[in-house]
């Protein structure tokens, strides 16, 4: 059942096609019919669920004796994936580079335009395709952060490598749970956790197609928004 918000957003325009103005409803009826009959929504989040944890679990399995220095390492590595997240969100997931195309396509010209401030929630599960990544995503992210695990396990520091893997791969699946969490309906046993219902709030805002190119570029937390002055603070 659609609230009084929702029926508002459906009659919005989203775009102008060929001088003819498109609803977010009509935009709405032609993505859902480019979903595949074959497509999972449930298998799309287990896919990219299951490499994050899997590696994750057995990096922290393999931690023996972590010592203060590894420790530090955990929220050093927080910090930069927080600022990857930003400077991916901002320069990458919209700006329409041809570099990286079909993100630009699939997020400001088809996520956005479906989730808008006053109506971010999907209304049925094949819905999940247009918030979560590739199902592919998070695995070639761990395989890309590989590499320099190996290296600090060559010279010796395991705990260092098995940290830095696991660290990674738990804030992408944090990035990408999250992100469904803001856009499950308000009235969902999980879009009524507190924290969700904080983190929702502040990507709503984001959402605003005026606010949107600039403010509230992280989902996860906001530390690099507070360090690069993008933490909207209202009018």
């Amino acid at each position: 059942m659609l609230g009084a918000d929702d029926a508002l957003a459906d009659d919005s325009v989203v775009l102008v096609r060929d001088g003819a103005p498109v609803t977010r409803a009509q935009f709405r009826a032609e993505a859902l019919a480019t979903i595949p009959a074959s497509y999972a929504p449930a298998l799309h989040l287990l896919a990219l669920s299951l490499p994050g944890l899997v590696v994750a679990a057995a990096a922290l399995l393999l931690v023996r004796a972590p010592t203060p220095i590894d420790a530090w390492l955990v929220p050093l590595v927080v910090m930069a994936c927080n600022a990857a997240e930003w400077r991916m969100h901002k320069h990458t997931m919209h700006v329409p580079a041809t570099r990286a195309a079909a993100l630009f396509d699939a997020h400001t010209c088809l996520h956005h335009r479906l989730y808008m401030t006053d109506s971010m929630a999907i209304r049925e599960r094949r819905e999940l395709r247009f918030v979560l990544l590739p199902s592919y995503s998070v695995a070639l992210l761990l395989a890309a952060v590989a590499p320099f695990a190996g290296a600090a396990a060559w010279f010796g520091q395991r705990n260092a490598a098995c940290l830095l893997i696991a660290t990674v791969a738990v804030y992408a699946l944090s990035y990408e749970w999250l992100h469904v969490a803001c856009h499950l309906p308000r009235d969902h046993f999980v879009g009524r956790l507190p924290w969700v219902r904080v983190v929702r709030e502040r990507h709503a805002i984001h959402h605003d197609p005026r606010l949107m190119q600039r403010w509230n570029m992280n989902i996860t937390l906001p530390l690099w928004d507070w360090v690069r002055g993008s933490v909207w603070r209202g009018d």
